[in-house]
């Protein structure tokens, strides 16, 4: 592998494994076709919970996940909107609707953790479109200002269903990508063409949430990510770079189609849940980060009595018996439309040790199933064991397949031996993900799933469309997508039944004869 000088890794913004391994077979990606012939892929590979764009993308360009920043080797990002209860007031990050927010995530990320720029060592750098990119020496867009232009562009043509928008924002990054291999003096300090480069495709996304997966403008607009990335792989042979540049091509999320649209305005009053606002409302009891198909609630608890602004993650007690009506919250959250799953922490765990409470609905929504998640360790030394004495008990329906209920036996296990069992089901690799989101302080105090049945579409309390298209849930339909590693011929060519998001950046690390940092928990696949 040490004869691969160059790495560009593209992710391609909510795509489900099999409409993109689907479409290579009705011959409708031939760039990627090729690049899949000549490379290493899979057809399984498996994203990070939740699935959505952070923190998928901030675990797929560290080659770690989440989990507490503070004490442990991970990054720091949980959640596409999170609150920070380090701060009092407490903060509400917003990645989506605030754009600016996007420029404070690799802050966020901590310092226990590094991108693959960063370990890809001395050499030139780039970043197009890609906002997770600490260790960039040029970047597109250059400031927050382009930035702005930059969704402003993309989100008008998108709702104006502008085929030619989609394909010029498309187009620019691959464009500039090129001109750097081309022309590097015009873009770093020296005549060297990149060996780190990221590359975002974020149209994908903006249409399948307002048109679907299904519209004629989503996959026309796949095709043409295609198209684009043809003209880069030719450059590439042209400029003489192919033969020495491994070009991984991968997807932070999958998809699904909701149901209806709910409203949850009465329930929260009902309830005496109010909204927090950092300026509008800062005495309100309850954040709601996030609500599409998952709903992550956070709760004020009252262990700090010096500080009437400050927030601490409060206890299962108090969970209990909660807020001005006094409401049981494990109880009344479960009320809300098409909810079937809940999972929350117990009370005293730290980074290294602790438990979930995992909770669903029976099949006939009359009974509700409790179980849970063991875990020991962090980071890479992190083991976990799925609770489950019965059929009762088993959250993710495990017990049901052969191979995954070999797995459930009372034993502490690792990641590795987590994604081996559960690959290929529903919720894979869930007993590991879900304890490292929660040991994030960031992390919220409950979270429900509704499995897509309802859609809420809210960030932090507030509704933001109507949309039915989402992938947020862990579903195999929103949680595996498409890996390609491909270009220099020092690649091997074979397919893998399954791997992890977080296997990329080590693989693409061994091509540049790189070690990963100690944070990276993702092995080789080459």
């Amino acid at each position: 592998m040490n004869k691969i000088n160059h790495i560009i890794y593209c992710i391609i913004d909510d795509v489900r494994a099999s409409h993109f391994f689907g479409f290579i077979d009705k011959g409708l990606l031939p760039n990627f076709k090729r690049l899949m012939e000549s490379g290493t892929y899979s057809k399984n590979c498996i994203t990070d919970f939740p699935s959505v764009t952070y923190p998928t993308q901030v675990t797929q360009i560290t080659g770690t996940h989440t989990g507490d920043y503070r004490k442990e080797l991970c990054h720091g990002v949980p959640l596409y909107n999170w609150m920070g209860r380090d701060f009092a007031p407490p903060i509400l990050r917003n990645y989506g609707g605030n754009e600016l927010d996007i420029y404070k995530m690799n802050e966020d990320m901590g310092p226990n953790c590094q991108t693959i720029l960063e370990m890809a060592g001395d050499g030139n750098k780039t970043s197009m479109t890609q906002y997770i990119n600490r260790g960039t020496d040029f970047m597109i867009p250059k400031n927050k200002i382009q930035l702005i232009y930059y969704y402003l562009l993309i989100n008008a043509g998108a709702r104006r269903n502008t085929p030619k928008m989609m394909a010029r924002m498309n187009t620019a990054p691959v464009l500039w990508l090129v001109e750097n291999f081309r022309k590097p003096k015009k873009f770093f300090d020296n005549n060297e063409a990149p060996i780190a480069s990221l590359l975002w495709f974020m149209t994908s996304d903006v249409l399948m949430h307002l048109y679907g997966y299904d519209s004629h403008i989503y996959k026309l607009n796949l095709l043409h990510i295609d198209k684009v990335m043809g003209i880069l792989i030719e450059e590439l042979e042209r400029l003489g770079y192919l033969r020495d540049t491994a070009i991984a091509i991968t997807a932070d999320h999958g998809n699904y189609k909701g149901g209806k649209v709910g409203n949850l305005t009465n329930f929260l009053r009902k309830n005496g849940l109010k909204q927090y606002h950092r300026r509008k409302n800062i005495k309100g009891n309850m954040d709601l980060a996030e609500f599409g198909g998952i709903g992550a609630f956070n709760f004020k608890g009252h262990n700090n009595k010096r500080n009437e602004y400050a927030w601490t993650h409060p206890s299962i007690k108090e969970m209990e018996n909660y807020g001005p009506k006094q409401v049981n919250l494990f109880e009344e959250l479960f009320r809300i439309e098409g909810t079937q799953l809940m999972y929350y922490r117990k009370d005293g765990n730290t980074y290294d040790k602790g438990k979930l409470i995992l909770k669903r609905k029976d099949k006939n929504n009359n009974k509700i199933i409790t179980g849970g998640i063991e875990y020991k360790g962090a980071g890479k030394a992190l083991k976990t064991k799925y609770i489950s004495e019965d059929s009762n008990g088993d959250i993710f329906g495990y017990l049901e397949d052969e191979k995954a209920s070999k797995i459930l036996d009372n034993k502490f296990h690792s990641i590795e031996e987590w994604a081996e069992a559960t690959n290929h089901l529903d919720y894979p690799l869930f007993p590991d993900l879900m304890v490292r989101h929660f040991k994030n302080p960031r992390s919220c105090d409950i979270m429900i799933s509704t499995k897509g049945t309802v859609m809420y579409n809210i960030g932090h309390g507030k509704k933001k469309n109507d949309n039915i298209y989402a992938h947020d849930i862990g579903l195999r339909k929103s949680a595996i997508v498409p890996l390609i590693i491909s270009g220099s011929p020092e690649i091997p060519i074979k397919e893998l039944p399954y791997c992890k998001t977080t296997d990329i950046v080590p693989s693409l690390l061994e091509c540049l004869g790189r070690t990963p940092h100690k944070s990276v928990i993702g092995k080789n696949l080459l």
